[in-house]
């Protein structure tokens, strides 16, 4: 009886043990840290963004176009690398997959002024 709990708690499940042993679980990992670590630089370059879109409004009084597209696309990036993070999604983002467009169904709020 003790040895089947120890078994059942410690023990040699096979599913276990052949997770350890499987290289596309590992392979995952490695891009799951990798995307990690991307996706804190882009939120870095996404501040950047951001401060410079503001200087664009402050004196144009409008945003640049380009950046606000380039925003989104990389706010579309974002997303797919948190889904792919927290494993919502099996698609690995770019660049093994397609660069995201960006677009969105919602008008952007720069547009709404």
């Amino acid at each position: 009886m003790r040895a089947d709990l120890e078994n059942e708690l410690f023990g040699e499940d096979k599913t276990t043990n052949s997770s350890w042993k499987n290289p596309g679980i590992w392979q995952r990992g490695l891009a799951m840290l990798c995307f990690g670590f991307i996706s804190g630089f882009i939120r870095l370059f996404i501040s950047l963004i951001a401060i410079v879109q503001f200087i664009t409004l402050l004196f144009s009084q409008k945003p640049n176009s380009q950046l606000v597209r380039f925003g989104q696309s990389l706010n579309s990036y974002t997303y797919q690398i948190n889904q792919f993070l927290t494993i919502n999604s099996e698609s690995y983002p770019f660049p093994f997959s397609d660069w995201p467009d960006g677009r969105t169904s919602e008008v952007p709020p720069a547009e709404q002024v």
